[in-house]
């Protein structure tokens, strides 16, 4: 620890900074666009320090949490909304993570995005996006978490659909946000029902409660976080709208779909951790084999995959898997610490992505190639994310990977072996963009949009793209060594005494041998098909071409669920049914109450005769009526 403990004071201006800067830049600045530009960069380097200190302090206190008091917003007859900061272990790492990520990415931004119409615009939602996750980070209560949850899936929406004008960001942008609602709806169901059952959104206090809640309570509750963290860490099944989210620009994807927004979902497993560890022993196995399903599944997916971006998006979708099969397994370090090395060199993958395109005005890798030459500093640094993605030693991705390996290797050999194959994959995936891109002969790119003729020669990124590409590959090399200082302990203090069970670094040898092997396996793969081409790779997709044509496909689920589930299933099956319902009974019930109404009031309008001797009739019928019943149930008639 190096400077006394931050003030509560400070903790809030880490959120609240780039929130002035959004409120300044939609109100002032967005018609002078480089002013847009600066003043994010300068809201989220001041989250940045400030961040810093918060993580200072929380090694101060070995992850245990800062003792700041919620403040009471309002009071509803039974509930009582408070809103506060939460500073420990885990939400020290992901403040830092965050901010960190985020101000590389604006820096680089600033050269991806000049030009555009929409420099202010894009540089407003970033700020707002910013915010909202480390709201989302830092709260105290649930129902604060989920407000800020709901904040991030709209400024991923607005993100993805940056270029509306383009139809494909505009689907893109719509299949995102309403994916992602399906877990979200199923979260909030878990919010209500946890409040019902313990009258508290205290995420503290829950986790407390949650040893004495029934089972059916408490599997409830964790099912519901699961599909939450499912939906917007693009888990099994909800996972198909990722790759379809890098319509958006790709300093969005770098930030948003690779290090932040979509590591929200293993945050909150991780924050309802010991929740999860209280709730029937089905539930940590659900979880469990739904990260290592959808692990090899994506990472399936990217061996096919011709688009750089999407085989990147897969590769996301795969290592949150790894992420969301630790929670299970029992690893909540491993799975911390995979998302905390994860999260850089993703990063840098992604902006790597991007310099490439800014060179060749495209990112499909059938059309580059070559590149190592005109872009070294790019081709250096994608190496260096590769090598981590891949798992090689002593890279930062060896190190969190090998952890949750181990994991696996100890609870369920099962998924152990499944989580090797997913990295002989990863290793295959990501060396084939290599040898595509930057190897052999350039393929000539594309013409810039609305240019004519044949596109200019590649040539490296400009210094705002290239340095954050050289800042980011430092962590990607170094930052698995703070496996060596305590990083356990540290994300450990953020939960109960009970379950730390960090030891320290240590290894089995069939784990070590093994990781790398399929590390080293699938770069040697790569190498053979693609590099020395022995054997081609056209032969390959000829003599596998169901296998091959079935994974490119995607297995059918954009199908399964665009065309079966959503245009069968509910447009024409369940939407038709519903039109049938609303139009026959519900129309029919009101319009048969309206038409009953007419008719009474026609038949009553037209006893208004205007007649006195016919009024005076009436009155008599009615007394007589009134005497009549008053005579039959007064006097017990009936019962005679």
């Amino acid at each position: 620890m190096i400077l006394p403990n931050i003030p509560e004071a400070a903790v809030w201006a880490i959120y609240f900074a780039p929130l002035v800067s959004f409120v300044a830049i939609v109100a002032w600045v967005r018609r002078t666009p480089i002013w847009s530009g600066r003043l994010t960069i300068a809201a989220i380097g001041i989250s940045w320090l400030l961040a810093l200190w918060a993580l200072d302090t929380s090694i101060g206190l070995d992850g245990e949490p800062a003792q700041f008091a919620p403040h009471l917003w309002f009071s509803l007859f039974e509930l009582d909304v408070h809103l506060g900061v939460r500073l420990d272990g885990l939400s020290a790492v992901m403040m830092f993570v965050v901010t960190s990520v985020a101000l590389l990415v604006q820096i680089y931004s600033t050269g991806y995005m000049r030009g555009d119409g929409g420099y202010s615009r894009y540089f407003a939602y970033m700020s707002l996006f910013t915010m909202a996750m480390l709201g989302l980070v830092m709260s105290s209560s649930l129902l604060q978490l989920f407000v800020h949850w709901e904040l991030v899936g709209l400024t991923s929406y607005l993100l993805v659909g940056f270029w509306f004008d383009r139809p494909s960001a505009a689907a893109a942008a719509k299949k995102a946000f309403i994916v992602t609602r399906f877990g979200d709806f199923a979260f909030l169901v878990a919010v209500v029902l946890i409040w019902t059952k313990t009258g508290t959104f205290d995420i503290a206090e829950i986790n407390e409660l949650a040893h004495g809640m029934s089972g059916a309570v408490l599997t409830g509750f964790t099912l519901g976080l699961l599909s939450g963290a499912a939906g917007k860490s693009a888990q099994f099944p909800l996972h198909f709208w990722l790759p379809d989210a890098m319509e958006g620009p790709t300093p969005v994807s770098s930030l948003i779909h690779s290090a932040t927004m979509v590591a929200a979902g293993v945050y909150l497993l991780a924050r309802f951790f010991p929740s999860i560890e209280a709730a029937p022993g089905g539930v940590s196995t659900t979880i469990a084999y739904v990260g290592g399903f959808t692990a090899i599944f994506a990472a399936s997916m990217g061996v096919v995959m011709t688009d750089i971006k999407r085989v990147l998006a897969y590769s996301t979708i795969s290592q949150l898997g790894y992420m969301v099969m630790a929670i299970g397994l029992g690893g909540y370090v491993a799975a911390v610490f995979h998302l905390f090395t994860h999260a850089f060199f993703k990063s840098l993958l992604f902006q790597g992505s991007g310099s490439v395109n800014h060179a060749t005005h495209t990112f499909d890798m059938r059309k580059m190639g070559g590149l190592r030459g005109p872009m070294p500093i790019t081709f250096w640094t994608f190496v260096i994310g590769a090598l981590s993605l891949s798992g090689v030693i002593p890279l930062a991705g060896f190190w969190s990977k090998d952890e949750i390996l181990l994991d696996a290797w100890g609870h369920n050999k099962f998924l152990f072996w499944v989580a090797v194959t997913t990295a002989g994959l990863t290793a295959l995936y990501m060396f084939r963009a290599i040898f595509l891109t930057f190897f052999g002969e350039y393929r000539g790119g594309e013409a810039p949009e609305g240019a004519h003729g044949h596109a200019a020669a590649p040539h490296e990124s400009p210094p705002s793209m290239w340095v954050p590409l050289v800042i980011l590959s430092i962590p990607a090399v170094f930052f698995g060594l703070f496996a060596f200082a305590d990083f356990g302990v540290l994300v450990e203090g953020a939960i109960a005494p009970s379950l730390r069970h960090f030891e320290g670094v240590h290894t089995e040898s069939v784990v070590l041998v093994a990781s790398l092997a399929a590390a080293f396996g699938g770069i040697g793969l790569a190498a053979a098909i693609y590099f020395a081409g022995r054997p081609q790779a056209e032969a390959l997709r000829q003599r596998f071409g169901p296998i091959h044509t079935l994974i490119a496909r995607k297995y059918y689920v954009d199908e399964i669920a665009e065309d079966g589930v959503i245009r069968y299933g509910l447009d024409r099956g369940l939407g038709r049914a519903l039109a049938v319902f609303d139009g026959r009974l519900v129309d029919g019930i009101v319009n048969g109450v309206g038409l009953a109404a007419r008719r009474v009031g026609d038949a009553v309008r037209r006893s208004q005769t205007g007649q006195v001797q016919a009024y005076t009739s009436l009155y008599f019928i009615g007394v007589v009526v009134v005497i009549a019943a008053i005579f039959v149930f007064g006097a017990n008639v009936l019962e005679r």
